[in-house]
């Protein structure tokens, strides 16, 4: 969306303001007196869009102590404009918003009020470009491309059409795609090291915004001839004329592919005598495949019974799994094995080259501490890797030269036990760690200094883990508690009982509304982080189970048990999607790719296995290890794995990749 540095200047929200923009330090515009903080939390820092109902801003909130990014709406209708239909469509974007923010893929409402005469809405802001934007920048989409939008938005279209909800406003602006970290590799490197595309190229994942034009739906107001909205050359036939459907947002999203096809405007690519589009004419050294045309083609259909009815159907025609269950999680979840569920193996050689094996090439051996390394973490720059060991101390190692930085703490500051877990937070300032002392430190990572210890559990800190957005850590311990502490104060916020043992792992999902937990009572839980409230449980591990991991995109968990076997779940329905057998022994991580496509056990037979996500399929495996794994992660980039283990060595390890290409 934005690609400028964080701005130091306060703008005015008064739309006849000549002079809006205003020091930060300033709570009134110096030019107009108009308040600068709305709600007393919310500073905006510069405008982004207008149209003929108002302006968006790009804003910060000063309420938290991170100051988190937000996108301020503000309704103000211009002259000539329908202002009673135009506040009714503001006050129907907030109550959609609340209803669907839920999904990953949508921007989250976080406030909506009147201010100064002016309605506003407040809402998560997404990092990232526009695919209109990305058009620009990159050209025209090739088909692989096409088909990884249609994998990544056909199920957000499901999930809404599920609520009952229209969008009507599908079109390249308003589909964005999350910006990731940059690649710390060169091409050269990274053509030495063999990355597979689908590595080399990751891309975030795509959010559908700008709920101003959604409609709820019942079988009445389907039948009902309602306001003609949306945007010309997207917009579907019968949406033009007030009969927007289900399979109206179908047509839209089908006419934002052969756009990003073709780089041509829609209207361009409509011929009124053949009255529908011909797009195909328009591929220039940009072919398509017939199946994925013909798709197309049926998607933009302007007859409506001639077209998909659902965003499920499209998902079939192209062999995309549905995400969307009768419920978010469901409850005492249990299965059978699906891999098809997830990605088929059709799919895979229609879209991209295919991973067949990866080979795990060792670095170089940390042999540093004299106790099992029981935690292992990559600062978010990829850098600098955090262990966490038995011997009580916690050191940090620059990965180019495998060296130590130092160990943290001293004498009076360092834990009087084990060191069970380091978590970076998500700006890298700052490392917590856990410990069997029944305490969390905080330490800083700029020179070292021990911050502040958290105390609060009664047994050993097992798991200790960042939200996303770095405002709550998540601690597990023996004592059978969860824990949520507020970052910048260090105050407790709740404790989240339920399980009837130890816990031994923690993670968020992406979105950081959501907690996995698992624990030696042979269980994994979900739980929300606003109201602490279990929301499912999994029961189908035979034996304790030693770890929890969310997939990138947090439709997939996975779960490591000592019953040998590592299983996934599909997050939205509920259902068990796979498991994956293989190890000797128990499991003890799991940790998935950044891309979200490989993921990689550790056991203590002293192996590491790496798995394709989509089939099941064991990829590569690692025996260097004298002992078993106790640890496993990714770096941020993906293309290296990082291991710590009970022969007290870490091992770090470069990802090479075997393709296989389909025609």
């Amino acid at each position: 969306m934005l690609n400028s540095p964080y701005c130091t200047v306060s703008y005015c929200f008064n739309p006849n303001c000549s002079s809006p923009q205003n020091p930060e330090s300033n709570k009134f515009c110096s030019n107009c007196g108009t308040k600068l903080l709305l709600a007393q939390r919310y500073r905006a820092l510069k405008p982004i869009a207008q149209g003929g109902f108002g302006r968006t801003f790009l804003a910060e909130d000063e309420y938290i102590p991170s100051k988190p990014r937000c996108v301020i709406k503000q309704f103000y209708p211009q002259a000539g404009n329908n202002v009673l239909k135009a506040a009714k469509l503001f006050q129907q974007e907030a109550l959609q918003l609340e209803k669907l923010g839920k999904h990953p893929q949508i921007p989250e409402l976080l406030a909506h009020f009147e201010q100064d005469n002016y309605l506003y809405i407040v809402q998560e802001f997404i990092d990232g470009q526009n695919l209109a934007q990305e058009l620009a920048e990159s050209g025209a989409f090739p088909e692989a491309e096409i088909r990884h939008l249609l994998a990544d938005l056909l199920p957000v279209l499901q999930f809404i059409h599920t609520g009952k909800v229209i969008h009507r406003d599908i079109k390249p602006e308003n589909i964005i795609r999350r910006r990731l970290p940059p690649s710390h590799l060169s091409t050269q490197e990274e053509a030495n090291l063999q990355v597979p595309p689908s590595l080399k190229g990751a891309k975030g994942d795509l959010a559908l915004v700008d709920f101003g034009a959604a409609k709820y739906t019942t079988p009445a107001t389907l039948a009902k001839t309602g306001t003609t909205i949306g945007s010309a050359g997207y917009a579907a036939p019968e949406q033009i004329f007030g009969k927007a459907v289900f399979a109206s947002d179908i047509y839209s999203l089908g006419v934002t592919c052969i756009h990003l096809l073709t780089q041509l405007e829609p209207f361009d690519l409509y011929d009124v005598l053949e009255s529908g589009f011909v797009w195909r004419h328009y591929l220039v050294n940009n072919p398509v495949s017939e199946q994925l045309a013909n798709v197309l083609d049926k998607m933009v259909h302007s007859t409506v019974r001639q077209r998909y009815q659902s965003a499920q159907e499209v998902m079939q025609a192209l062999v995309i799994p549905s995400t969307i269950g009768k419920g978010k999680v469901a409850g005492q979840i249990s299965g059978k094995p699906n891999f098809t569920k997830v990605l088929s193996q059709k799919s895979l050689q229609q879209t991209s080259p295919r991973i067949v094996s990866v080979k795990l090439s060792l670095i170089s051996t940390i042999a540093g501490h004299s106790g099992t390394v029981y935690a292992i973490a990559f600062s978010p720059d990829g850098q600098i890797l955090a262990s966490g060991s038995a011997d009580k101390t916690i050191k940090l190692w620059q990965l180019k030269m495998a060296w130590e930085i130092r160990t943290l703490g001293n004498w009076f500051s360092r834990h009087s036990d084990a060191v069970r877990a380091v978590a970076f937070s998500p700006n890298g300032k700052t490392l917590a760690s856990g410990s069997d002392d029944k305490t969390i430190k905080l330490w800083n990572m700029r020179n070292g200094q021990h911050l502040s210890t958290l105390t609060g559990h009664s047994d050993s800190v097992s798991a200790v883990v960042f939200s996303p957005n770095g405002k709550i850590i998540a601690s597990g311990s023996a004592d059978k508690t969860i824990k949520l502490w507020f970052f910048q104060t260090g105050q407790q916020l709740c404790t989240l009982r339920g399980h009837s043992d130890a816990l031994s792992a923690v993670a968020f999902s992406p979105n950081g509304k959501n907690i996995a937990t698992s624990s030696a009572d042979k269980t994994v839980r979900l739980w929300d982080v606003r109201t602490g409230e279990e929301i499912s449980r999994i029961t189908s591990h035979s034996w304790l189970v030693d770890s929890v991991a969310f997939s990138t995109n947090g439709q997939i968990l996975a779960t490591g048990s000592a019953d040998k076997t590592v299983r996934l779940w599909d997050v939205y329905t509920g259902q068990q999607v796979g498991k994956l057998k293989g190890h000797l022994n128990g499991v003890s991580c799991v940790a998935f790719s950044p891309d979200g496509q490989i993921l990689a056990s550790g056991s203590w037979d002293n192996s590491i296995k790496l798995w394709n996500v989509s089939t099941g399929k064991q990829l590569g495996e690692f025996r260097g290890h004298l002992n078993g794994v106790s640890c496993v992660v990714f770096s941020p980039d993906g293309r290296t794995l990082a291991s710590g283990s009970w022969d007290r060595t870490i091992k770090i390890m470069r990802i090479i990749a075997s393709l296989s290409h389909f025609k």
